[in-house]
């Protein structure tokens, strides 16, 4: 028992989601702290304010911010080991407390996932706060998730029957717009995407070209500098120049009918086959799945879920 009881421990402390040990009194000790562990990364989140002062290149807040990005995807990690822990004991164990930690280890993921994306967001735009290294141990942390996920819905009924809830990860998947946005801004970080994924590579140059897009719009927008005051004595501008009309607006194009194979419809596809693909009024196309209608435009783009619809 004292061997188990180490193993437990160890295993606890790796967060590899690496298979659980068998139920005792230190299999949900550990669970407890893995648990408090995430919930505490949670509690010390950066506020709206922080992250604005992150924006702003404040020195301190940027150092304070590194920190809490690690924290934050280590409580991602923390959820992920529980929910695999959980599943595993609760196969021979129907204690309800089993199925609660494993529910609440997912709240507890999705919460820390959101919390991380909204920080690197916020250093990915502040002078030296975020480079592509860190952000690898978040997109791992995602991909383990997604991992386990898969293998879990694949489980059968744990004891007394119990069905184990699945808990979908974020889309579009987290922390690849930050990357795009820190590359754009940074060209020579370019080279350090090949030492990702090529899967995160392809969707971060990708989103890449989007964010150019972006900033030409912005630039276009900028209203123009007003011009000077007229001096005394300059003669007011010809009535004709006065009466130009505005040009005749254009009509806007119909939306396209194709379906681009990219970005996130290329991850949904990727993952697995929907029972249907279906262009809409709207000129959205509604991607079927057993968990949702995922709408995404023309070029790939997620834009909603929405429920599914009642057979």
């Amino acid at each position: 028992m004292r061997r188990l009881f180490l193993a437990i421990l160890l295993a606890a402390g790796c967060i590899h989601g690496a298979p659980a040990p068998q139920r005792d009194s230190g299999a949900m000790r550990a669970i407890v702290q893995q648990e408090r562990w995430a919930q505490d990364a949670l509690a010390r989140r950066p506020t709206a304010g922080d992250r604005q002062s992150i924006r702003a290149s404040d020195f301190a807040a940027v150092g304070r911010g590194r920190g809490e990005l690690k924290r934050l995807v280590q409580a991602i990690d923390r959820g992920t080991w529980i929910r695999n822990t959980a599943a595993e004991l609760m196969a021979d164990d129907a204690d309800p407390q089993l199925a609660a930690h494993f529910d609440r280890a997912g709240r507890l993921r999705a919460d820390a996932i959101q919390a991380s994306d909204e920080l690197a967001s916020a250093l990915a735009e502040a002078k030296g706060g975020l480079t592509i290294g860190d952000l690898r141990p978040g997109l791992e942390a995602i991909h383990k998730a997604q991992a386990s996920e898969d293998r879990l819905v694949r489980l059968p009924p744990r004891a007394g029957n119990q069905r184990l809830v699945p808990a979908p990860l974020p889309l579009p998947r987290p922390f690849l717009a930050s990357a795009a946005r820190l590359v754009s801004a940074n060209p020579e970080l370019a080279r350090e995407l090949d030492r990702l994924p090529p899967d995160d590579a392809a969707q971060i140059r990708a989103r890449m070209a989007d964010v150019d897009r972006e900033n030409q719009e912005v630039k276009r927008t900028e209203p123009l500098a007003s011009p000077p005051a007229p001096s005394a004595g300059t003669p007011p501008p010809a009535a004709a120049e006065e009466a130009v009309p505005p040009p005749a607006a254009r009509e806007a194009e119909a939306p396209s009918p194709t379906l681009t194979v990219a970005n996130d419809a290329k991850a949904l596809l990727a993952r697995r086959t929907p029972r249907a693909i279906t262009l809409r009024e709207d000129g959205l196309f509604e991607l079927s799945y057993d968990d949702g209608e995922y709408l995404v435009d023309p070029q790939g783009k997620l834009v909603r879920k929405e429920a599914p619809a009642q057979k």
